[in-house]
């Protein structure tokens, strides 16, 4: 629903705002690592390329630069971030597309109001050395180019709170029927997009509605006396959740918590769920599926963490979140 960039809450790794290399056109090659652009322009990001010496020029645009990635022990999962790309992008890294926001011509679809935001894969990373960010970028109106920050990779920094960590790839398919939260279900067919991170750049664009989210894990180690709780980030708009094919929470359980009030909208309520012992298989696999409903604008899975965390620090979890309660009479009265 609302685009806020609090939301993604990531701690930096690197900041990427400053001098990029730049050129016009479109040509494949210009993701590739290799490539030398040696001879192309300079241009600062954030900002529009209409205000740095393109004044004129709708269409293709690439940018590039070098980053150095350093390995961290917090997390795992890194994240690219950037608030806003006018109109279409695509978004290399060492010479592979990780992500594409909106859609290029003849199908053409903006996403000037979506932020980009992308897992890294670690196989694409080459840690504590050099590596490429290539974008490319399609405008077809007014400003164009990576035109707000923050521009960012990071990770979420309360992922060193999970007890297991849940994020990456789960099956995903728009639509719910009952029978896709069956633990024998058949979902091989669905396509998988990366959790946490919003459908609409993962090839959903113009989707709003209700999608299914599946995926399997066995519980770690050492958790099996443990009071847990599953933590599912900020999912937009509203949600239910299903483990081993019986229902467990849904966005209503969340008010009356610490880390929400009667004012705040489902999509800015950070969801931690207490799971039921009796619905774990603390011996196997256990089958969890998250339905959304999106009313509009971006949807799904939003932000992280995405996982399981124990009683100890899920309080901490809920320390750093907690919400000033408000009751319906002080909107109102606000309101007024």
């Amino acid at each position: 629903m609302y685009n806020s960039t609090e939301r993604y809450n990531l701690e930096p790794i690197v900041t990427l705002e400053g001098d990029w290399k730049f050129n016009i056109g479109d040509d494949p090659t210009w993701a590739s690592k290799s490539y030398d652009d040696s001879t192309w322009d300079y241009i600062t990001v954030p900002g529009n390329w209409q205000d740095q010496g393109y004044h004129q020029y709708l269409g293709y645009a690439w940018y590039r630069t070098k980053v150095f990635i350093p390995r961290i022990d917090e997390s795992d999962n890194i994240y690219l971030y950037i608030d806003a790309i006018d109109d279409v992008s695509e978004v290399y890294i060492n010479g592979v597309l990780i992500g594409q926001t909106g859609n290029f011509p003849p199908n053409y679809k903006t996403a000037y109001n979506i932020p980009v935001f992308y897992s890294i894969p670690q196989s694409l990373i080459n840690y504590d050395g050099e590596n490429t960010l290539a974008i490319r970028v399609y405008n077809d109106q007014m400003d164009g180019g990576i035109v707000s920050g923050p521009v960012i990779i990071g990770y979420f920094e309360d992922d060193m709170l999970l007890d297991q960590n849940l994020a990456g790839k789960w099956l995903f398919k728009p639509g719910f029927n009952r029978k896709y939260t069956d633990t024998d279900y058949d979902a091989s067919s669905w396509n998988s997009l990366f959790v946490p991170g919003p459908w609409d750049n993962q090839g959903y664009l113009t989707f709003d509605g209700v999608a299914t989210y599946r995926t399997k894990f066995t519980l770690a180690n050492g958790l099996e006396d443990e009071e847990l709780y599953l933590i599912l980030g900020i999912i937009d708009d509203k949600d239910k959740v299903y483990l081993n094919g019986k229902l467990i929470a849904k966005t209503e359980d969340m008010y009356g918590t610490e880390l929400a009030s009667n004012g705040m909208g489902e999509w800015q309520v950070r969801r931690a769920y207490k799971i039921p012992a009796k619905n774990l298989n603390y011996s196997g696999s256990n089958t969890l599926v998250v339905v959304v409903n999106d009313d509009q604008q971006i949807g799904g899975i939003v932000t992280g963490p995405i996982g399981i965390m124990t009683k100890s620090n899920y309080d901490e979890y809920v320390s750093r979140y907690k919400v000033k309660k408000v009751s319906i009479f002080q909107i109102l009265e606000e309101e007024w």
